[in-house]
């Protein structure tokens, strides 16, 4: 990874400035004590505040350093499976909850920016899943069909192929599903913003204060760190894909999860009437490539482009960004020659149902983790969740709380494992591809 505060990021240059927090020194006491400053452990801290109970955030690095400070900031009215593909595994009552949570997930973040007079650009702006193929546009067809059959939401609609040209301003796409439900957000000034607001509501949060053990005890449960200690009722992991990076993790905690690199190009400022071209609605879209891209325009007219990383862990390989800026040129031949003004990566954790989790590991340790890519709206959401596991309350988040979370078999083989599915799933999407350029 790059340093702590990742300097070639669109977001950091354009952030709201940090505020000035300490790091953790002798002993301290608290109800709960959230181990990560991202997304999933603030949105707990938030949660916790607001039920009156104390807790304290530590992180081993600044607010926002991990994936909640790197991300493409937008949140989707989806997960990675569709909702037809979903209910034909868990079936209709499960994926009615689940459709019910992912928007109830961006209400919350909506929620919290409200309340606490967030400074981020919070936005309706809408979701477009732009389908390469018409395997995929029927699958989003079925997904749509599924809404409205059992869900009773008619929201959502399926884009032609021209619509779908004049929404993103390219033309290699099928057709498209659109939900202006969709939001979008500026990360780094979310999660900013957010600690400044507990930080004057009461809750402290030390940065720079890496976890180095974490000890249960009969009555309580011991938190170990270089410049000091907390003991506390209960503790909450909030990690996700730097998990492996802490060292302390119980249980194989960082074995349950695959860590993946993501990276992300943006562009210069894209000037005269290219910039109208280029997604004139201002929409999030992500494409159906199962390898896919992910892209949204900024108010300064600098086009964001992401996608997959390198597997092996190498976030700054120059291969990465250049086939980065390959796709943007064939996605946007009209701005292939704008020049890119950033390049940066992160890591995002993939799990084997590809639905994050959250749960105990004790009944003193919970956790949530494994957004897959999914995390702004979802890990806020598990955060909210996490709170009422606090507090002692049932929590009912369909697979992402009854699924098995176990440590992923060969774990050790991750990498190569990884490598050869990204092979295959290169494959499948090339194939696609140029079986829709016949067809066209």
């Amino acid at each position: 990874m790059q340093s702590a505060q990742h300097p070639d990021s669109y977001w950091v240059e354009t952030s709201n400035p940090a505020s000035i927090l300490p790091t953790l020194a002798g002993e301290q006491k608290a109800d709960v004590v959230i181990i990560g400053a991202g997304f999933t452990g603030l949105s707990t801290a938030y949660h916790l505040s607001q039920a009156g109970i104390q807790a304290i955030v530590v992180e081993a690095e600044d607010v926002g350093w991990g994936a909640s400070g790197r991300n493409g900031g937008m949140l989707p009215p989806r997960y990675k499976k569709g909702f037809a593909s979903i209910a034909k595994i868990y079936g209709n009552e499960v994926t009615r909850r689940l459709h019910a949570i992912i928007h109830e997930a961006i209400d919350t973040v909506e929620s919290i920016v409200s309340d606490c007079a967030l400074d981020c650009g919070f936005a309706r702006t809408g979701q477009i899943t732009a389908a390469h193929s018409r395997a995929h546009l029927a699958s989003l067809e079925q997904d749509c069909a599924w809404m409205t059959a059992e869900a009773g939401d008619r929201t959502a609609q399926i884009l032609s192929r021209s619509n779908t040209a004049d929404e993103v301003g390219a033309s290699i796409h099928v057709g498209g599903w659109f939900d202006p439900r969709g939001a979008a957000i500026h990360p780094l000034n979310y999660v900013r913003g957010l600690a400044n607001a507990l930080q004057k509501r009461g809750v402290p949060i030390f940065v720079r204060s890496p976890v180095r053990r974490l000890v249960e005890e009969p009555d309580a449960i011991r938190l170990e760190l270089p410049g000091g200690t907390i003991a506390a009722r209960q503790v909450v992991i909030a990690t996700n894909a730097y998990t492996d990076a802490t060292g302390f993790a119980p249980h194989g905690l960082e074995r349950r999860i695959v860590a993946v690199n993501t990276s992300v190009i943006c562009t210069n400022p894209i000037g005269g009437n290219r910039a109208g071209a280029v997604l004139p609605g201002r929409r999030m879209v992500a494409d159906t490539k199962h390898i896919m891209n992910w892209y949204r325009m900024m108010p300064d007219n600098c086009l964001i482009f992401g996608g997959r990383g390198d597997i092996t862990g190498r976030s700054d390989d120059p291969s990465v960004y250049a086939k980065l800026e390959r796709q943007l040129a064939e996605t946007f031949p009209v701005i292939a020659d704008v020049g890119v003004r950033h390049r940066w990566s992160g890591k995002v954790a993939i799990t084997l149902d590809d639905f994050p989790h959250v749960g105990r590991l004790s009944p003193r340790v919970a956790y949530a983790m494994g957004y897959g890519g999914r995390g702004v709206a979802l890990a806020n959401m598990l955060g909210k969740y996490l709170a009422q596991l606090v507090e002692g309350k049932t929590v009912d988040a369909g697979p992402m709380s009854t699924n098995a979370f176990d440590p992923i078999p060969f774990h050790a083989f991750r990498v190569p494992g990884m490598q050869i599915v990204a092979r295959w799933y290169q494959y499948l999407d090339a194939k696609a591809i140029r079986a829709q350029g016949r067809a066209a």
